[in-house]
């Protein structure tokens, strides 16, 4: 066999070669001798030297917690090093496009960003004095990419609704941040009620995943949720569940939500509410109706305009009444974020169409506390639902509304003495405490359910309302006693004196009785329409006692003709009194 043959022939057994790739990391390289041995079939064996490069140093990663910070933020960069059996100690040197370093060596190092936004390149040089690795990464600063949608964007991209945002930017959800920060106990756990962002889906910004300016103070989509997909088209959501505002507005330092939980304005909206509460109802005890008509005609207790005629089509469900009827997280108009403090039209009754301009934040509440209709509708003629309609509250507190004619001419009838009061509802509903502990939590008023601490500053230390004295016998029984116990005293002689005078209220209710003109007659509906509304307005007299107890004593010397030998008369305003 020839030897070219044997050449022609041969194969190569083994090569070992090496490719290196080297993008942000890279490092010092050693050429290595390397034995590569070639077989000639059957005949010849070559032994040759080859060359490979060895990497003695690599960074294999500079590893940032978050990926992007804010502005002047700061970051704590951590290196991942590979090295060789070859490389000696390490040492590490750090450089910036611009900010600073707490420290220039060391495998750890904090990175404060600079004050403009950007990406800026951050590198580090490990050495072992003969060999190195360099790597390098960008850290965005002001800026992130989100990577699921839809995707939080901040509200300078909510810009097109411009009247919108003036408005917000004047109430304390804009200034958040800036709330916590100027405490004494800012910490991150707070960060989800002060920015935005911390709900949803991992990858779609906000403050948690890219804490910058942008995400700062609570915006439009903390409550309408991520705006990304708005911006090319999409809807927004809109909601009026209480929980919207529960999210925050929680807990033993403001437990809003959960006082209006216990509340009788949370209801449950389901058939049997359907039922009782036509649309013309709506304005007042339903949630949605509620906040447009607050926000708009006043004077619009229907649905029409505001929510479907039918219950079941609505633009958004049914509801209670709850955070969004009474507060407009987009103004600060008026105290409180309410949606109004406009002066407060009551029913035309007695020749007079009263305005309450009295009672500063108090006034929400009178919107729908109050008559709605005067005697003048059910007095004659009777009504199947006799009296007032069933919160009156506005209209006693005023001194308004009741039948005057059970009194003789120029009476001196009593005005207003709770409505005069700093906020007048709120004031007493709403009493607040501030946050005194583990074992004292704040108080917000939201059960809406008036507290004796609220009367302490006029009546002294009381435990229950019934503790607040009477000026005198009202209801002569002998007996001085609390102001509601007097005034209940008087109601129930009233209803006696009905029964006495031949009211008909066999197998109904007193109101039921007084609207039907089969078993009452015009004296009884005269006298039945105060009583009704004292025992309406829920307030045992403490809401206006002057009035109260004028319209009941004066309804039962009407029907009676005389009244009992020891009652005190309240004769004009100011429980200025006369013995009868």
């Amino acid at each position: 066999m020839s030897g070219n043959h044997h050449f022609k022939s041969f194969a190569i057994l083994i090569v070992v070669s090496f490719f290196l790739s080297i993008a942000f990391f890279g490092g010092c390289e050693k050429e290595v001798e390397k034995i590569v041995t070639k077989v000639v079939r059957d005949t010849v064996t070559v032994t040759e030297r080859d060359t490979v490069i060895l990497q003695i140093i690599a960074v294999d990663a500079i590893n940032a917690n978050p990926d992007s910070i804010a502005q002047g933020g700061s970051v704590e960069l951590t290196v991942d090093v590979t090295a060789s059996p070859l490389a000696g100690d390490l040492s590490y040197a750090w450089f910036a496009t611009a900010g600073s370093f707490d420290v220039a060596e060391g495998d750890t190092v904090t990175w404060k960003a600079p004050d403009d936004p950007g990406a800026y390149t951050v590198s580090v040089h490990v050495t072992d004095g003969t060999y190195i690795g360099i790597g390098s990464r960008a850290i965005g600063v002001g800026m992130y990419a989100p990577t699921v949608t839809p995707y939080y964007v901040g509200g300078p991209s909510c810009a097109c609704h411009s009247s919108v945002v003036t408005a917000w930017q004047g109430t304390a959800h804009a200034h958040a941040w800036a709330t916590l920060q100027e405490s004494d106990h800012a910490a991150s756990y707070c960060n989800p009620c002060h920015t935005v962002g911390y709900e949803g889906t991992a990858g779609n910004s906000g403050y948690d995943e890219a804490p910058i300016a942008k995400f700062e103070n609570v915006q439009c989509e903390n409550c309408h949720g991520p705006a990304s997909d708005h911006l090319t088209g999409g809807g927004m959501e809109v909601s009026y569940d209480a929980m919207n505002c529960g999210k925050c507005h929680e807990g033993e330092h403001h437990p809003y939500y959960g006082e209006w939980e216990q509340s009788p304005h949370n209801f449950e909206v389901g058939a049997e509410w359907k039922a009782e509460f036509g649309t013309s109802c709506w304005g007042c005890h339903e949630g949605v109706a509620g906040a447009k008509r607050l926000s708009g005609d006043l004077s619009n207790f229907y649905a029409s305009g505001t929510v479907s005629s039918r219950p079941d089509t609505t633009e958004v469900p049914v509801g209670p009444i709850n955070c969004q009827t009474c507060h407009d997280s987009h103004s600060s108009d008026n105290v409180g974020q309410l949606r109004t403090t406009a002066d407060v039209k009551l029913v035309t009754s007695n020749g007079e169409s009263p305005v309450i301009t009295a009672g500063g934040a108090g006034k929400l509440c009178m919107q729908c506390h109050h008559a709605r209709r005067g005697h003048e509708s059910n007095v004659p003629s009777g009504r199947s639902h006799f009296g007032p309609h069933s919160s009156p509250q506005a209209d006693v507190l005023a001194a308004k509304s009741g039948y005057l004619n059970v009194a003789p001419a120029g009476f001196n009838w009593a005005g207003p003495s709770h409505l005069n009061i700093e906020n007048s509802c709120k004031t007493c509903h709403l009493n607040t405490a501030e946050y005194g502990g583990p074992n004292n939590p704040a108080v917000t008023g939201h059960t809406f359910m008036p507290t004796p601490d609220a009367c302490q500053y006029c009546h002294g230390t009381i435990t229950d309302f019934r503790e607040i004295p009477a000026a005198d016998d009202f209801d002569g029984d002998n007996v001085v006693e609390g102001l509601q116990d007097e005034v209940d005293g008087l109601a129930e002689l009233l209803i006696e004196a009905l029964v006495a005078n031949g009211l008909d209220t066999t197998g109904v209710g007193l109101e039921t009785a007084l609207g039907d003109t089969n078993r009452s007659t015009l004296l009884q509906r005269e006298v039945g329409w105060n009583l009704v509304l004292v025992e309406s307005d829920a307030s045992h007299g403490v809401h206006n006692p002057d009035y109260a107890i004028q319209l009941l004593q004066q309804s039962y010397l009407y029907l009676t003709g005389t009244l009992p030998k020891n009652m005190a008369v309240v004769e004009g305003d100011n429980r200025v009194v006369m013995n009868w």
